[in-house]
């Protein structure tokens, strides 16, 4: 597999904005911080597509996850991260319907927010303790699920995909 320049460039370009989009918008919530990085990881699908999408928000979540002291969430983050790019690429290159493409990026919100309610009900040892995250963690995503449909429509006139 050969790599083009603009698609190396693309990857760390969204590594950097994923890891950014996380790092300065921080809302403080019970057990950690919401953010409007999940914009930037349905971004990462969109752009990069299949692989170097669920690359660049993999590397870009996780290494703000370790900067910002929750280094415990890097394998989590790594599967809801990488799942949610993934999703979003696998269903923005089908030629499908838009309400079933919203769907699948709904599902892939869905998802992360079962990862981290897995990886916490692991951490903490109950079950009860992580049901407080479920809606900041699925309200986020879906933040980031809108603004990043706001912006599939602008980001198509400068053709970045490939």
């Amino acid at each position: 597999m050969t790599i083009s320049t603009k698609k190396a460039c693309y990857t760390a370009l969204m590594m950097a904005v994923t890891f950014i989009m996380i790092m300065i918008v921080r809302i403080p919530i019970p057990n950690g911080y919401i953010h409007l990085g999940d914009c930037a990881v349905f971004l990462s699908g969109y752009i990069l597509g299949p692989v170097f999408g669920p690359l660049a928000a993999i590397i870009g979540a996780c290494s703000a996850d370790y900067f910002s002291g929750f280094a415990v969430y890097i394998i989590p983050t790594a599967i809801a991260k990488g799942s949610m790019a993934w999703l979003t690429a696998w269903a923005l290159q089908r030629n499908i319907d838009r309400k079933i493409k919203i769907g699948i990026m709904v599902f892939a919100s869905v998802i992360m927010t079962f990862v981290y309610y897995l990886s916490e009900l692991i951490m903490y040892g109950n079950a009860y303790s992580p049901l407080v995250n479920i809606p900041f963690n699925f309200g986020q995503a879906l933040v980031g699920m809108v603004v990043a449909l706001l912006l599939f429509k602008p980001l198509a006139k400068f053709k970045l995909t490939d």
